[in-house]
């Protein structure tokens, strides 16, 4: 999954993250999905990663931005 960071998708308090794109695999079997967040689609230029999991009502939380991405939207 990649999707672009934007302001209009997102309501993110930090603007250095505005503009790039958080990728992530989602396997159904784990609780811990791994992320990035880089400056380029391809993810070549990282700027952040980590780990995260899915909360209720399929909800995916970053916490570099402090926001959610539902899911269910996204599939």
């Amino acid at each position: 999954m990649i999707i672009k960071l934007t302001r209009d998708n997102f309501n993110f308090r930090f603007k250095q993250y505005e503009g790039m794109f958080f990728q992530a695999d989602i396997n159904e079997g784990s609780e811990v999905i791994k992320y990035k967040i880089t400056k380029d689609k391809e993810g070549l230029e990282l700027k952040e990663f980590g780990n995260t999991h899915i909360k209720e009502n399929d909800m995916l939380y970053i916490p570099q931005i402090e926001a959610y991405i539902d899911l269910k939207t996204i599939k």
